[in-house]
Parts: structure tokens; sequence; C-alpha cells
């Protein structure tokens, strides 16, 4: 099982989900080019202006590692950044797990991404002008769960343990990505896993991508932020497992 991690987390996002998967399969873990403090130095703007570099990078490490048969459990857009790769080099995956993932975060006519060109660009400078003012209101907004402020506050660490500039790079290649023609060419079976409330992810675009991906079933998650395998891991895992057997 390969863990694909999303923006503004690092491999450490999965640690109360992998103890429930590693009795039965070999775990991969990894951190995104830019995620932390450690990949930045590889972070070539030119090179990550689309997410097929990411899916490039996940090939890499399959090639690397020799890993065939994979179910690939990824988040956000660590979840498209695989679907990609999978599309690519379908003979290498398995089964994929896709956690609050989605193809395209802008609003059009007839789709509802979540976010509006107007929010984005207020989004974008934001966090231009004061990166961690930015991330402390950003991310208790896309946890959720104000009850328990400790996951906000944990993201809040791993979020501005990111450069600026390359967070700042990726957030733009994520939210201005579309690849709403790419997920109809995806055949693995896949599960498509939802938080009932999630502010980055609105509910209508799992709907979409079940409707528009050829073998996906959609499955929601009794929880609210974007970040449920963090703050509802059992939930999570209580999804999964039965997809896996």
């Amino acid at each position: 099982m390969v863990f694909a991690h999303g923006f503004g987390t690092d491999q450490t996002a999965w640690k109360d989900i992998v103890p429930a998967f590693s009795d039965s399969y070999k775990i991969v873990l990894f951190d995104y080019v830019g995620a932390n403090e450690a990949t930045t130095p590889y972070f070539n703007p030119r090179k990550y202006k689309q997410l097929y570099a990411y899916a490039d990078d996940i090939l890499d490490i399959f090639e690397e590692l020799h890993l065939k048969d994979v179910f690939f459990v990824g988040h956000s857009a660590g979840g498209m950044s695989g679907t990609l790769a999978a599309i690519q080099e379908p003979d290498w995956f398995s089964q994929l797990i896709l956690l609050n993932a989605s193809p395209c975060y802008l609003d059009e006519e007839s789709y509802k991404g979540g976010f509006s060109h107007e929010v984005l660009d207020g989004l974008f400078k934001q966090m231009e002008s004061n990166f961690h003012a930015w991330a402390s209101g950003f991310a208790p907004m896309v946890m959720a769960n104000t009850d328990r402020p400790q996951f906000a506050d944990a993201f809040t660490k791993t979020l501005t343990g990111m450069r600026p500039d390359v967070a700042l790079a990726i957030a733009k290649l994520i939210f201005h990505s579309d690849h709403r023609k790419d997920i109809t060419k995806l055949t693995h079976k896949t599960l498509l896993v939802q938080a009932t409330e999630d502010y980055a992810v609105p509910n209508d675009v799992g709907y979409y991508m079940e409707k528009h991906m050829p073998n996906a079933v959609l499955a929601f998650v009794e929880t609210e932020g974007h970040l449920p395998h963090i703050s509802d891991p059992d939930k999570v895992i209580k999804a999964i497992k039965p997809f896996l057997n």
C-alpha cells in the first residue's frame, strides 16, 4: 500500500491510519517535493507546474522500489496525482482509494468545484502578503473540528513548515488544475472517500467523480473537515477495509 499525502501535510499525516494495514501490506510512505524543508531543495518551479510532475515522481518511486499490484491511497491533490500516475502505468496499480480528492476546484457554469476565481485570487494574495498569518487562519477553516483545536494546530505546523514561495506555487498549480477529462480514463476499481462536510471539496465533487469515473464507488464518512484521516482515522479505516477485502 502506498500512501500519498495532500497539500500542507507530509507522510506523518498517515500515522494513525498505517497501523491498521501494516500487518497485511507492505507500506510505502513518502513526502512530495516541496512539502517540507527536506524536500524543498528539489523543487523546481519549471518542472512542477502541473500535477503530472508529481505523477511522474510517484512512478519513479514505484520503479525504484520495484512495486507492483499497488493499493494506492491518496489524499486530496496527492490522490489526483496518483490517479494521473495510474492512467499512465495502469499495470502497476491494483486499486485506488481517493480521500477528499477533486479533479477541479473552480466553479464552472455546470460544475461546483467549491471556489470562485475571486476567492482564489484573494487566497493567493494572502499567502503572498503574510504566509504565516494566512496559514493560521486557513488551517482551522480547512481542518474544521473546532472542538478539537489540536488538529488545526498540527496542520498549521506542517503547513508553515513549507517555504512560503514554494507553498504558493504548489497551491496555484493545485487550485488551477482541471483533470475532469483525465478521470474518465481511470479504469481501476476506485473508492472515493468523502467527508460529509468539507470546505475545500463539496459533496457535489464526490458525486461528479463517481458519475464520470468508470469503476468508482463513493462512500461518505460522517465527519467534517478536509483531513478526516487526521481528525477521524477510525472512520476512514472503517470505510477502506471492506473495499480492500
